[in-house]
């Protein structure tokens, strides 16, 4: 993994006048003389890669710039990554897993020639070697996390000793609410799962599925009493109501009435017109008595006729032979009349001859009629007479006879009509009243039926929306439910008793579990999820308490051996090597407990770094910033900012300085410096010639 700046670009701002956008290669000089901008560029570099806020690794001290720009990074992932005032910070990507410390930043950039390492007297300072020589410096990290007072707890017989304050105290406090919960948890099964409350709900349980069972069972029935009613009340519905029954008894008694009456005026009639016969002869006889009677008082044909005919038959000749027309025609005329009037007179006169023989026929069939002797017309006609007040009397008798006998014949039809609709079969007259009492019965019999069905129904009180049209296995009985319902009450009686007992036992398990429910089940759940909670606290609390102590042992043991660890670390090549090259004169550095780092030179002088002038002790830690980097990168490279990092050194140093760093440069190393100085500018000019494009510069201003 080589970790490089591939981009830099920082928008114009502060004392930058215009953007700087610069890729840099493996060298790179960026020059720039006073407030032209090199420091905003610097500081705009550090505030996009590091974090520079909060709490941060590294104590920057920088200006209150608002910097934009970016900086392209590659080696962090497969793709570049850009970085901004903003984004995620390098130290993030270093703890993500790179393995790399958080402040390496540190070491990868010295701030305004600043070469120093650490706030000590020798520059470096003991955290510093033991965060990249001996892996002190992460077990004080991980020391730090373990409060005092687990560094000072023990673990006698399985037992944890130490003050009870702190995690001890919290563990304690866990300890006894789990013991609280877990006794809590142990009465709530006892007095609600197990015991009478269990029994009496298994069997209150049992009951309330019998009970279900038959009020299904209750609802089915209605729902069969309910059809049954509405059959019956079809049927009562295809039959008569009792008010028409009664309409129609009334016209069988009529009817009955009717001919009753009939044979009686009929009776009276035929009693009646047998004197019609009589009546209708009478008159006639009358009128043949007057007509022969009145004949009789001619005494024969009339003789003027027959002279006015003679007359006018001579006048008819005279006045034909005179030629006189009109008086001829007249006469013809007159002698026609006269002739037939004479011709009708001489025939009634000859049949007056048999009159007598008429009167004497109309005179025995009188007395046979009669028994008596026709004597006159006045006899006839008192007969007449008294025939004809029967003749009278039988007119509106028959008329009378006739409307009820047209009455009696429709009711007869009516009767049978209806009664043979309502009987199914066609009912003759004589079993008119034997239907009729019949059909009465049916009708009682429907209504019995419907009103015992009705207040059955009614009994049940299960509304029409709730009937079950499913059996459901069990018939309806009704003493077996009200037996079953009791025996539910009492048992629900009873366990309520208990259960009241068991509420204030329901309270605490409300307390303890914060659940607002009445529902034992739920809160049973939520009491024995709040012990393994509690247990689970308990145990992973218990567990990490033991691991530090553990751990702080372990620490404890492993610091004795720091100073030896530290004295090997300051021999590795990555520290040695390096120094050489910059110093060209100190072979190795050893660690002294009163004088700090003391630096050995090829002819074995030592040399105490915080007595050194300014120039070695900038190349020293400049080297040994290089070497702990290495060492931090594990072998691998990454890039240095170096802002004027040479300028308190002599020209003669700088020239070394800036030619070791080449040779930090073609290992694999990224170098960005940044400088004001016109003799570090040219001395970096002539070295970036030895590696042709693999050097890039940018000046400022």
């Amino acid at each position: 993994m080589t970790i490089r700046i591939d981009r830099i670009k920082v928008n114009r701002g502060g004392p930058l006048e215009s953007d700087f956008d610069f890729e840099p290669g493996d060298l790179n000089l960026i020059y720039g003389r006073n407030e032209t901008g090199k420091t905003y560029v610097v500081e705009s570099l550090i505030r996009f890669l590091f974090k520079t806020s909060g709490r941060t690794p590294v104590d920057w001290d920088l200006r209150d710039w608002d910097v934009a720009g970016s900086a392209i990074v590659s080696g962090l992932e497969n793709d570049p990554v850009s970085f901004t005032k903003t984004s995620k910070k390098l130290e993030d990507y270093w703890e993500d897993g790179t393995g790399l410390p958080r402040d390496l930043s540190r070491l990868l950039v010295i701030l305004a020639g600043e070469t120093l390492l650490a706030e000590a007297a020798d520059g470096v300072g003991r955290d510093m070697l033991k965060d990249y020589l001996s892996g002190e410096g992460l077990l004080d990290k991980v020391a730090a996390r373990i409060s005092r007072t687990l560094q000072r707890a023990t673990i006698q017989d399985h037992v944890i000793e130490g003050d009870r304050r702190g995690e001890l105290s919290t563990l304690d406090d866990r300890k006894s609410r789990l013991a609280t919960l877990q006794i809590l948890l142990d009465n709530v099964e006892e007095g609600y799962a197990s015991g009478d409350v269990y029994s009496l709900r298994q069997s209150k349980s049992e009951l309330d599925a019998r009970v279900e069972t038959l009020e299904k069972a209750k609802r089915y029935h209605a729902a069969q009493l309910a059809e049954r009613l509405r059959e019956l009340n079809r049927q009562e519905r295809e039959l008569p109501t009792r008010v028409e029954l009664a309409q129609l008894e009334s016209e069988v008694t009529a009817c009955e009435s009717n001919k009753i009456d009939i044979v009686t005026k009929s009776q009276e009639l035929e009693e009646l017109e047998s004197t019609s016969e009589d009546f209708r002869w009478a008159g006639k006889a009358l009128g043949v008595y007057e007509d022969v009677t009145s004949g009789a008082a001619g005494s024969g044909p009339k003789q003027v006729f027959m002279i006015l005919a003679l007359l006018s038959l001579a006048g008819t000749v005279t006045f034909g032979l005179l030629e006189f027309p009109k008086i001829f025609f007249a006469s013809a005329v007159l002698f026609v009349l006269f002739v037939v009037v004479t011709y009708l007179d001489m025939k009634k006169a000859l049949s007056s001859a048999g009159e007598s023989t008429e009167l004497e026929k109309l005179a025995a069939e009188y007395r046979s009629r009669f028994g008596s002797e026709l004597s006159d017309r006045a006899t006839i006609q008192a007969k007449l007479e008294e025939l004809k007040k029967n003749e009278i009397l039988a007119t509106p008798l028959r008329e009378a006879l006739d409307t009820i006998s047209g009455e009696t014949r429709t009711l007869e039809r009516r009767l049978t009509e209806q009664l043979t609709a309502w009987n199914g079969v066609e009912v003759s007259e004589p079993e008119w009243r034997n239907v009729i009492r019949y059909l009465d019965g049916q009708i009682g019999v429907l209504e019995d039926q419907i009103d015992s069905i009705g207040q059955e129904l009614t009994s049940l009180g299960v509304p029409d929306n709730a009937y079950l049209d499913e059996d459901p296995g069990e018939a309806w009985a009704s003493e077996r439910y009200d037996a079953l319902v009791q025996e539910l009450r009492a048992k629900g009686e009873t366990l309520g008793q208990l259960e009241e007992r068991l509420e204030t036992l329901k309270v605490r398990v409300s307390q303890a579990t914060g659940l607002e429910s009445s529902d034992w089940e739920e809160l049973i759940t939520a009491l024995r999820d709040k012990r393994e909670e509690a247990a689970h606290e308990y145990r992973q609390l218990t567990a990490e308490v033991l691991a530090k102590i553990q751990v702080n042992m372990v620490i404890q043991e492993f610091r004795q051996e720091e100073n030896s660890r530290i004295a090997e670390g300051l021999k590795r090549k990555e520290l040695t090597e390096t120094l050489h090259a910059l110093t060209d004169r100190y072979r190795s550095i050893r660690l002294d407990d009163d004088e700090g780092l003391v630096l050995i030179s090829d002819r074995d002088e030592e040399y105490p770094l915080a007595s050194m002038s300014t120039g070695a002790r900038e190349q020293t830690f400049l080297a040994l910033r290089m070497g702990f980097a290495s060492i931090a990168m594990e072998g691998k490279t990454g890039f240095l900012i170096l802002d004027d990092a040479f300028q308190h050194s002599d020209w003669n140093r700088r020239e070394n300085l800036v030619t070791r760093t080449l040779s930090f440069v073609r290992s694999g190393w990224q170098v960005l410096y940044f400088t004001m100085d016109d003799h570090i500018r040219d001395l970096f000019r002539d070295a970036g010639d030895k590696i042709g494009d693999r050097f890039r510069s940018h000046e400022l201003g």
